[in-house]
């Protein structure tokens, strides 16, 4: 067992994850694993993309995945915080139009928007790359099984048709409102092991703090994938979306007294107090 050990640690540490960043992350994992999985499906609904979930049982699952995914890779470099100066504007064109009847026209509605947004032409290129595709096509006519089933096979292609890494955030980021869609549709059966965290500022800073240094993103991403694998030991269901909702919820939060208020309005005040022992 001491052996095994030893070589997890070692592999961890090749993966930019030392051995007290392993059991910082694993004390975190602990305590967020008190969290109840209706408690974090509550979490997934409070982040700014899910507000659109009204908009879900018109367009049904395949339409409203596809502009889901479509947002989520034009979602950089904004006029402003994505809850107030992105996702609202989109949920608002989405309310007042009638559902396209296509990929085609999908891109004609959200052309007149991302021609007004910052870097309009590079957005309005992604725009295009990604309607014209195939696997737009593909998830157009998807539903939720099929999605879930090769959720890493999409990420792939994904990738390939944006010509991007894997690993690039607005493909992590276009991910996450993918699995966001499948969570508003009742479905937590996919794997999203792999597909990795998408690393923005707020991510960034609540790591920091619990490990009071400053860390690159690949570290960032290893240690709360570490915090997953600790959760999963107690709520198997839960999964990198539910934990990457929290940790952006909670990273602009200024200081603890803020942070237990976000964990009682959410009925678990006991995990806010403890995470907070460990910041500090």
């Amino acid at each position: 067992m001491r052996g095994l050990q030893k070589t997890l640690l070692s592999s961890l540490r090749d993966n930019g994850i030392g051995e007290d960043m392993f059991s910082t992350a694993r004390k975190v994992g602990r305590i967020l694993s008190d969290i109840p999985l209706q408690v974090w499906d509550e979490i997934v609904k409070q982040e700014p993309e899910a507000k659109l979930a009204d908009q879900l049982p018109k367009y049904g699952f395949g339409k409203f995945a596809t502009f889901m995914v479509m947002a989520g890779l034009n979602d950089y470099q904004l006029k402003g915080p994505a809850e107030k100066k992105y996702w609202p504007l989109l949920h608002e064109i989405l309310k007042e139009n009638p559902v396209p009847q296509t990929t085609n026209e999908l891109k004609t509605l959200l052309r007149g928007f991302y021609e007004n947004e910052r870097f309009r032409k590079a957005k309005v290129k992604r725009l295009e790359k990604f309607l014209d595709s195939n696997l737009a096509q593909e998830l157009w006519m998807s539903n939720p099984e099929t999605v879930s089933e090769n959720l890493r096979e999409i990420w792939i292609k994904l990738a390939k048709v944006m010509n991007q890494k894997k690993n690039a955030k607005t493909i992590a980021f276009a991910m996450k409102t993918l699995a966001i869609t499948l969570i508003l549709s009742g479905h937590h059966d996919f794997d999203f092991s792999g597909i990795p965290i998408p690393v923005d500022i707020r991510v960034k800073r609540l790591t920091s703090k619990i490990l009071k240094k400053e860390l690159t993103d690949e570290e960032v991403r290893h240690f709360w994938n570490e915090v997953l694998r600790e959760i999963k030991k107690r709520q198997p269901e839960v999964n990198m979306i539910h934990l990457d909702s929290l940790v952006w919820q909670i990273g602009n939060l200024a200081d603890c007294k803020e942070i237990n208020e976000y964990f009682k309005e959410i009925q678990v005040p006991h995990v806010g107090q403890e995470l907070c022992n460990l910041i500090h």
